[in-house]
């Protein structure tokens, strides 16, 4: 796997995300919903830097057949920080709805962060419909988030990060 291979879900991947038949960690399954096809390997390691490395993790989800990566060429992009080129995938791409990704995005990483003390928020969330209404609970996500235990601001500001440029790929 190299910087510039650009991770993308399989069917396996989607199906993992909707049936949780394999079990993966919160931190696996985080990556699993955020990884969208759109961001070099490079990319996805600076968005989630606060995890540590994650290099074993995407290694993890492309053993288990759950990602698949789309090598880039030298004429298509030697920066690894760059936007990366669409990818063509020969899996289905919509088997979840976008903004169904966002909303298991955000309820699995608040009820990760702070358990059951995120329950208002995750009925909140369940209530959203539009890429609107889930933009306007990004502020009550960043508080919820801020509620850690060990509440890493670095971390929450990643993961709101990740959930805004989720939706803006809407």
């Amino acid at each position: 796997m190299r910087s510039t291979d650009v991770p993308n879900k399989t069917a396996a991947g989607y199906a993992e995300i909707q049936n949780r038949k394999m079990q993966l960690g919160p931190r696996q399954r985080t990556l699993l919903i955020s990884i969208d096809g759109a961001h070099s390997v490079q990319q996805v390691r600076e968005q989630f830097r606060v995890l540590g490395d994650i290099t074993p993790l995407i290694e993890e989800l492309h053993s288990a057949g759950l990602v698949q990566f789309k090598r880039l060429g030298p004429a298509a992009s030697n920066d690894a920080t760059g936007p990366a080129s669409v990818v063509e995938v020969s899996e289905p791409m919509n088997v979840i709805p976008p903004l169904g990704l966002v909303r298991q995005f955000m309820n699995e990483t608040a009820v990760d962060a702070v358990g059951l003390r995120a329950f208002m928020f995750t009925l909140k969330l369940e209530r959203c419909s539009t890429k609107h209404e889930l933009t306007d609970v990004l502020q009550d996500y960043r508080r919820i988030l801020g509620k850690a235990r060990n509440a890493d601001q670095e971390y929450a500001n990643a993961l709101v990060s990740r959930a805004e440029g989720m939706l803006a790929a809407i």
